[in-house]
């Protein structure tokens, strides 16, 4: 029996069909070897009309194979798939039909029928692989090069012919290995007393005497078994780090987990007979959140008359910390599990237990949604900061230059003044926290930065620039952890505000100081071969803009204890895990998504207030230290940018390469088809994989002798615009660690940094007084 067929389903095929995606064509070429040929489309006009439209909405809705691995200043395929077709096509002879002939057959196939396959295509500024992935899906012989190993790899990946069950299987592997030996760093309790559950494997003992990580890791644990009665409950007072690390594959975890860790940096006061240590935050607050909750309005109580919102949930970010409700909202009452609700008003009490199992009950009527506005503050009673000594004289650490039992001392101090305040409704200037009777500012009056690039000491109110004073302190930044947010997998069953979500103290410094320990344990160890060593070069990025003066001389200096931990496993784990089982091309495939995931999970990503999630470092063009600082979770089944979410982005881009689609802007493109409904563009497909037809070369574009002299029909590129882009200083971020899997295979990825003499930049550190000189005479 035929599937009917729905009538979005319905609508794509007749868009489809209306723009001809897929036709099979043979658009007529020219002999670029002929010195009298005739001209070609491009050298004639261009339909730029609808490819700004295209391009338009590409931004909003990447290709995924471009989003798997992180280039920057990416240009749009839509630009350089018509810039392909046009500058290969033959112009007609009413040129003024030049643009048409070429958006005619945008969206058709132009594999099938080879016209265009022998045509050679030469890109000599590869970077992120535009030019070479549409010009193999048109069918031209491409030859791609790049001077930046991490351009290289990139646009390597983008090409790979892998099996995605292979990838699959790999990527199994790795959580199954990498997951048991981190997932005590992010298991926590939820609110309201929930607390997670650890089992240990039947059969297997604790603290088995004489074992070594060869015992443990390098198999992914083929043989674990797979059912509940493979699996022994742990008691609730179970201590998980009393198990030492390489026993920890024996056990798992239910309950819930922290996706994402909220830090800030300290900034170490100067003035003499001071050295306090202050949080640098410009206001209290964290997070601000409008979620939905069922509510019934208006409900008037019959004790006194008086009308307020009946809600069926709390409606609340972080459940278990004090509520300061202000006085613009609305009086509401908030049923328990059982129904019941008292009036805010008088304090008489009523129960609905079907509207509160059903959503609606004969006498309240179905609920409706309410947003509720909500943010989340830090008290001032942490804004304090903390001394530079304990009691006993004793230094408090903080930093990757403190030893672990000054940073122990630290993380204990710091959360032992922790304190949250909720605020639901609009935010009022000041706020009274019910629980302190403290009253403050939740502006910037409420913070401890007086101007950009600043703070005010906490303790003896001195204003000082944060440079100057983290360069005379002559250690790394100091940090704190101060919140979290967490995913309950209960919280989500019962359907409650947030999806599951909720925010909480980070009042767990075990989690913290178990970190350090077992990295200071490790580094040099087990996992000695598997983090960089490397000092950040002098450059304009890195040296004139001051990156080592803020604390971060070397590139490991970018990530904390418990990021090490979960970086140097998860590359070791992807060179090493299940030996023979997979090949070289799948596991630096996998790669590419530790390339994606170093960018999420560093000391440079921060929190995106408006978009409730984090923002992963080098968005921009630039390394910017940040203050206030987000660390994302691994394989947490929620939030943005965990390694879990990360890896997604292999499979679809793999499922892209094989079925490519492009975008068709429905309003301006095809408006009979773009109906009452919101959508902006349809995807159609034209059946042009991704073929394995490109030459790609790491190297200076100078010296192209892998090509042979007039071998070329065209060069298609989008060079180094001048200072815009510094794209060997920032790639080294990346460069140094992908060298540790690659440096024995690949010739180009032995040295310690990106290639930069030769680089096609307009860079006023390295070349100095001439440096645009420089950059007209190398790009020329």
């Amino acid at each position: 029996m035929t599937k009917k067929r729905t009538k979005k389903e319905l609508l794509a095929e007749q868009i489809a069909a209306a723009v001809g995606a897929g036709r099979e064509v043979a658009v007529e070429t020219v002999d670029f070897s002929d010195p009298n040929r005739p001209k070609t489309c491009l050298e004639v006009d261009f339909p730029i009309i609808p490819i700004n439209q295209i391009a338009a909405i590409e931004g909003n809705a990447g290709k995924p194979i471009y989003q798997m691995s992180k280039w920057w200043a990416r240009r749009r395929s839509s630009v350089f798939r018509s810039m392909l077709l046009a500058a290969a096509m033959k112009a007609p002879e009413d040129e003024s039909k030049a643009a048409k002939a070429v958006w005619d057959v945008y969206y058709a196939n132009h594999q099938k029928r080879g016209a265009l396959r022998h045509l050679k295509v030469a890109e000599p500024f590869m970077g992120g692989g535009t030019t070479i992935v549409e010009g193999s899906r048109l069918g031209m012989q491409m030859f791609g090069c790049d001077l930046n190993p991490v351009a290289w790899f990139v646009v390597k990946n983008e090409m790979a012919q892998v099996d995605i069950v292979e990838v699959k299987r790999l990527l199994a592997d790795i959580e199954a290995e990498v997951k048991p030996l981190i997932m005590p760093y992010y298991a926590c309790d939820g609110p309201d007393g929930e607390k997670g559950k650890w089992f240990r494997r039947k059969g297997t003992k604790r603290h088995e005497k004489n074992l070594t990580q060869s015992d443990f890791l390098g198999t992914a644990n083929p043989d674990a078994p797979a059912t509940e009665d493979d699996w022994e409950e742990q008691s609730s007072n179970f201590d998980i780090f009393s198990v030492p690390w390489q026993e920890r594959l024996n056990y798992r975890y239910e309950g819930p987990e922290i996706i994402y860790t909220f830090w800030a940096k300290h900034g170490p006061c100067q003035r003499e007979g001071c050295g306090h240590r202050t949080p640098i935050m410009s206001t209290p607050v964290i997070a601000i959140k409008t979620p939905t909750v069922d509510a019934w309005t208006d409900w008037e109580c019959r004790g006194c008359g008086k009308k307020f919102d009946v809600e069926r949930h709390a409606s609340r970010m972080a459940p278990n910390v004090p509520l300061f409700v202000a006085s613009d909202e609305k009086p509401f009452a908030v049923m328990d599990g059982e129904g019941r609700f008292t009036c805010p008003h008088c304090g008489v009490e009523r129960q609905d237990v079907k509207a509160f199992k059903e959503n609606n009950s004969p006498e309240l009527g179905k609920a409706k949604n309410k947003k509720v506005e909500l943010t989340l503050l830090i008290h001032p009673q942490w804004l304090d900061g903390c001394p530079k000594h304990d009691e006993q004289g004793r230094e408090y650490g903080g930093s990757a230059t403190h030893s672990v039992e000054a940073t122990i001392r630290w993380n204990n101090a710091r959360a032992a003044k922790l304190r949250l305040l909720e605020v639901r409704g609009t935010l009022p200037e000041q706020v009274t926290c019910p629980q302190t009777k403290v009253t403050f500012f939740t502006d910037t009056r409420g913070g401890t930065v007086p101007k950009k690039s600043s703070f005010t000491c906490a303790a003896c109110g001195t204003a000082q620039d944060l440079l100057a004073s983290m360069s005379a302190s002559g250690s790394k930044p100091q940090m704190a952890a101060y919140a979290i947010q967490a995913f309950s997998p209960r919280r989500a069953r019962d359907g409650l505000p947030y999806g599951g979500r909720f925010f909480a103290l980070h009042g767990d410094v075990r989690r913290l100081n178990e970190a350090a320990r077992e990295w200071s344990d490790r580094q040099e160890d087990d996992l000695r071969e598997f983090w960089p060593r490397t000092l950040l070069p002098e450059g304009f990025k890195t040296s004139y803009q001051r990156i080592p003066e803020h604390g971060f001389p070397r590139f490991a200096d970018m990530f904390n204890s418990l990021q090490m931990l979960i970086h140097t496993q998860l590359m070791r784990s992807n060179m090493d895990v299940s030996p023979g089982a997979f090949s070289s091309d799948t596991r630096e495939f996998v790669l590419g998504a530790f390339q994606q995931y170093l960018r999420n999970q560093n000391l440079f990503s921060f929190w995106h207030i408006t978009k409730d999630h984090f923002a992963p470092h080098l968005s921009n063009n630039n390394i910017h230290p940040k203050n206030n600082i987000v660390e994302v979770a691994v394989f947490s089944p929620m939030g943005y940018g965990a390694w879990s979410t990360t890896v997604v982005g292999l499979e679809d881009a793999l499922q892209w390469q094989k079925n490519p689609w492009e975008l068709v802007p429905l309003n301006v493109l095809a408006p009979q088809y773009s109906g009452n409904g919101s959508a902006k563009s349809e995807k159609v497909f034209p059946d042009d994989p991704v073929l394995p037809n490109a030459t790609l070369t790491c190297g200076s574009s100078t010296d192209w002798s892998a090509l042979p002299n007039e071998s070329c029909d065209l060069v298609i590129t989008d060079p180094p615009f001048g200072n815009n882009v510094q794209y060997s200083e920032l790639a080294d971020f990346f460069h140094v660690w992908l060298r540790i899997a690659l440096k024995g295979r690949y010739p180009h990825m032995e040295f310690e940094h990106t290639p930069k003499a030769l680089e096609a930049v307009v860079n006023p550190v390295r070349h100095k007084a001439d440096a645009d000189d420089f950059y007209q005479r190398v790009l020329t």
